[in-house]
């Protein structure tokens, strides 16, 4: 009591059947809503669809909370400052033709991934793709740069994970 109750991820809490908690620890959270609402703060997170089916899943949750936050997501440049900011912080440098196939990267992803965007998640992601290829360079070619990504590290990830176009199909598929 006296601070915040922060959840996030909280439509996992959406119950899935008769046999799982989920109806439970949602009587018990608004519950406590209500009756500590001078002296609690609940933050719940989660992508927007399935927050709101969470609001649906009790009648309790409408009427107790009382107001919604939608946080865009972050447009590309934000997405490579944050990347760069987290080589940065770990010692690395990014060679002068980097920047290109990062930012087609992450416009691959916002552009063919709307549904579940995962924001700075997906740049941690890559970083750790990405120095773990590095790394892998480095051992092949006996290479001294220890602290240097190059673009081979780079569109080598890419490659492996970017999301592919989906394509309306028509008819049966395999």
């Amino acid at each position: 009591m006296g601070g915040v109750l922060f959840i996030d991820e909280a439509y996992s809490l959406s119950p899935n059947s008769d046999k799982d908690y989920g109806n439970e620890v949602i009587a018990t959270l608004i519950k406590a809503m209500e009756d500590h609402r001078d002296n609690l703060c609940v933050i719940m997170a989660g992508y927007p669809q399935e927050m709101e089916e969470l609001l649906k899943s009790n009648s309790g949750f409408q009427s107790r909370i009382a107001f919604k936050i939608n946080f865009p997501d972050y447009a590309d440049t934000e997405l490579y400052q944050i990347f760069k900011n987290m080589l940065k912080d770990e010692g690395f440098k990014l060679s002068r033709n980097c920047k290109q196939i990062v930012l087609d990267y992450f416009n691959n992803e916002i552009n063919n991934n709307k549904y579940n965007f995962s924001n700075a998640r997906l740049v941690r992601n890559l970083t750790e793709k990405i120095k773990m290829e590095q790394a892998n360079r480095i051992i092949k070619q006996k290479s001294k740069d220890l602290d240097l990504i190059i673009a081979d590290d780079i569109t080598a990830v890419v490659e492996k994970i970017k999301t592919k176009p989906s394509k309306p199909t028509i008819g049966f598929t395999a």
